[in-house]
């Protein structure tokens, strides 16, 4: 009898390793470990944390160590299972369900389980005021957050009032927290405070590289996560790479040089340079290519919630966008910033994307003066003795315009656009200042206008942030719930086709058709397009550099996966 309770004990501890044996991924990779991948950017994080990131600067980085329940594919799709195995949707289409990987380990060693998943989505991502966007990105088209329930040990489901097309995706791509780790500052309501860049030594994280070192202005160093749970196809653990550094240069000038020099392996040459780099590629050993154009938007935006009651006005009159329009020249742009290698913007959506409407290029009004001047006329606007220009009451029109320092292409933008409105009898105040202060006046908002760009995707859905009245990065016309601080009540106001676009973002949440999800995002560009809430300029198209001895995981690198995708799967040769 005690023979047989022992054997059965056995029984069932090996049961139980069999149980939790790791679900590790196979990648058909066959490279090299080892090395390590130098790259470049203009600025340095400003946190780690990434529910409380708002700038690229900070989630480059935050890619590195952050992972979701799945990722992209080199299309844009989420077809990529990560953190999760597999994913299903009710009958109903209601409740998606996602199966997590079994005996995988945090950076630090601890198990990953269904409590970190259910924790960080019921403690921190789906609770109001706990993430610099809050949870609006999840919401169904009935204003619902999706109720979240454990269903075993390796199962959660998200169930919504409809069905949530975006909600799902807004889910999946959502990266998961060490519930260990964070949890105390969570509970003491200090999560927003937490892992600071001065906290670089205690990210904990289940990508495949974590940042180690941080000095300002100079350098950001990741090394690789020891207990990644992705394979190659000959049982080595990825990722290949020991470090990744970013290198920190002032201007993307410097940055070029660095490339030249080769202290950086991998370079995203603007139009500018890019037949530079490609008249020394053979020499060199560079490999070098050209996509289609840029999924990420570039654009122009007024502040029409600026403290300037004279301001607003001028900016909130749709003649006086329009007029900035017409003031762009924009197939010249694309010739003299960008060789030729660039389209124009017309609209919020890529021609890359699926999505795009090619209805809105009837809208693409032609660089002319005269016109600019007539759309100002229509706005109510007029010239003075001195020929400057003023509005209705009298007022000569004056304002600030800013972009991001080192940036040539914006700051050439901004030069035109100072000349073209000499013509005009306007003033434009232009001053390029640094990347992040730039972006903390976006979301203060403390600024009159601005050249900027955001990061696109596939799928225009994503743009939820951008697009709804209560969006984080609503910031040309931000409401005041959103900043009571600095947007009185009584100064608010949203036209009609604005309510529109909200509308829309929440719709098509639950058109599980993409038909009808094309039409919606159709309609979104015709708005966009007629009424200018910003004034699109160019997309460059993607170009990208590399040194010969660098493999890349991604053999076709396009606005949707660029040369980083998969970086676990990179390897250099000869290190």
């Amino acid at each position: 009898m005690k023979k047989l309770f022992v054997l059965l004990a056995v029984f069932l501890v090996a049961a139980m390793i069999v149980a939790v044996e790791p679900e590790y991924v196979i990648e058909d990779f066959n490279g090299k470990p080892g090395g390590t991948l130098y790259l470049s950017t203009t600025s340095g994080p400003k946190t780690l944390n990434p529910f409380w990131s708002q700038e690229t600067s900070s989630s480059d980085i935050i890619g590195y160590f952050s992972d979701s329940l799945f990722n992209s594919d080199n299309k844009g799709m989420p077809t990529v299972p990560a953190l999760a195995t597999k994913w299903w949707f009710s009958d109903d289409g209601k409740t998606v369900f996602f199966q997590i990987r079994k005996g995988i380990v945090w950076s630090d060693g601890e198990p990953f389980t269904i409590e970190d998943v259910y924790w960080t989505f019921t403690k921190v991502a789906l609770v109001e005021g706990m993430t610099a966007n809050g949870p609006g990105g999840a919401m169904d088209a009935n204003d619902q957050l999706p109720v979240v329930e454990i269903v075993d040990d390796y199962t959660i489901s998200f169930t919504w009032s409809v069905p949530n097309v975006w909600g799902f995706k807004w889910v999946g791509y959502t990266g998961i927290l060490p519930k260990h780790v964070l949890e105390e500052a969570v509970e003491n309501g200090k999560f927003s405070e937490a892992w600071t860049v001065a906290d670089i030594d205690k990210i904990v994280g289940m990508g495949p590289f974590l940042p180690v070192e941080y000095t300002e202005g100079v350098r950001v160093v990741l090394e690789r996560n020891p207990n990644y749970y992705r394979f190659d196809k000959n049982g080595v653990r990825l990722p290949y790479l020991d470090k990744v550094v970013y290198l920190i240069v002032p201007d993307l000038n410097t940055e070029l040089l660095k490339f030249e020099a080769g202290e950086i392996d991998l370079y995203g040459p603007t139009a500018e340079n890019f037949p530079r780099i490609k008249e020394q590629a053979e020499e060199k050993g560079w490999v070098v290519g050209v996509g289609g154009p840029a999924l990420g938007s570039q654009f122009i935006a007024f502040n029409w919630v600026t403290k300037d009651p004279v301001k607003r006005e001028w900016f909130r009159n749709e003649h006086f966008r329009k007029a900035f329009v017409y003031m762009l020249d924009r197939g010249t742009l694309i010739e003299t910033l960008y060789n030729g290698l660039g389209s124009p913007l017309y609209g919020p959506v890529s021609p890359s994307s699926g999505f795009y409407y090619p209805e809105i290029e009837k809208f693409a009004y032609k660089y002319s003066i005269i016109r600019a001047r007539l759309e100002l006329k229509k706005g109510g606007f007029s010239w003075n003795a001195n020929g400057e220009l003023v509005d209705k009451d009298g007022n000569v029109v004056e304002f600030n315009l800013m972009t991001n320092a080192g940036n040539n292409v914006r700051e050439a933008i901004g030069n035109i656009l100072v000349d073209s409105a000499k013509k005009l009898g306007m003033k434009i105040n232009f001053t390029p200042i640094q990347f992040n202060t730039l972006v903390q006046k976006l979301l203060t908002p403390d600024y009159e206008a601005v050249i900027i760009g955001l990061t696109g995707s596939v799928d225009p859905g994503s743009g939820w942030n951008v697009w709804r009245l209560d969006g984080g990065l609503h910031f040309w016309n931000y409401s005041p719930e959103l900043r009571p601080d600095t947007v009185p009540e009584e100064i608010w106001w949203s036209p009609d086709w604005e309510k529109r676009i909200d509308e829309i973002f929440r719709i098509q949440t639950s058109a599980v058709d993409e038909q009808e999800r094309y039409n919606l995002f159709a309609e979104f560009q015709m708005i966009c397009a007629e009424h200018m809430p910003l004034v699109y300029t160019v997309a460059q198209n993607y170009l990208y550099a590399l040194k010969g001895n660098i493999h890349l995981a991604n053999p076709e690198p396009n606005p949707a996966a660029g040369m980083l995708w998969k970086v676990y799967g990179i390897w250099k040769e000869g290190e």
